[in-house]
């Protein structure tokens, strides 16, 4: 499976550009703020096709450019939960901006989401089935976009190396977290990589054994 990521914006969300094996489609997963501007151009210049931007959760840091793809022509993919988040993102300007005073007026511009999808759903692009799992707790509109064939899944902020989402942010729930990853993430298998919102890559074998937050 062809996976590029880059570290983007002011807390390093981590956006996935996968490419078809045929080399002709694309999809992007999250579009934190810098996303367009860095993948936008390296699409083009590969002439591929890109056809979804997948959003992990609503979260600001992972939807900021999200407008962006959806004017080059991708179907924007999330959970309902989140709705407000995405679609109505000029609401949490205020809040966002006080803290990051750099962010302007463009970093929230809100996007319509194209198809909202939950747990048993699936979404098949850049020639693969990416199964959808619904992990709120971090964000009530999580999801984990898991490839079977590929032994891979994208968590975004629900799990990370050796740690797991933050619970203390609005509408974050602890026990709705860990049975999240209890129940969607541990059980997928043990050699399947993870790859999250935030810093390295992980399994599911290793986070069974080690995670000090999420025991099994």
């Amino acid at each position: 499976m062809k996976i590029e990521s880059m570290a983007l914006g002011p807390v390093a969300t981590n956006t996935y550009l996968v490419t078809s094996p045929d080399g002709k489609t694309c999809v992007v997963i999250d579009a934190p703020k810098g996303a367009a501007a860095a993948l936008l151009p390296i699409i083009q210049q590969r002439g591929l096709k890109l056809t979804h931007l997948l959003i992990t959760h609503g979260h600001w840091d992972h939807t900021c450019d999200a407008y962006h793809f959806a004017q080059a022509g991708a179907s924007v993919i999330a959970h309902r939960d989140d709705e407000v988040l995405i679609e109505q993102i000029e609401k949490f300007r205020a809040r966002y901006q006080s803290f990051l005073p750099m962010l302007t007026d463009d970093d929230f511009r809100a996007v319509k989401v194209t198809q909202w999808v939950d747990t048993g759903d699936s979404v098949d692009a850049a020639g693969y089935h990416f199964e959808v799992r619904h992990v709120p707790g971090h964000c009530p509109g999580s999801i984990l976009l898991y490839v079977a064939e590929a032994k891979i899944a994208f968590t975004g902020d629900a799990i990370f190396e050796g740690s797991v989402g933050r619970t203390d942010l609005p509408n974050g729930n602890w026990p709705q977290l860990l049975k999240s990853i209890r129940e969607q993430i541990y059980t997928l298998p043990d050699d399947t990589v993870l790859l999250p919102g935030h810093g390295g890559s992980t399994s599911v074998g290793q986070e069974k054994q080690t995670n000090p937050y999420a025991r099994p």
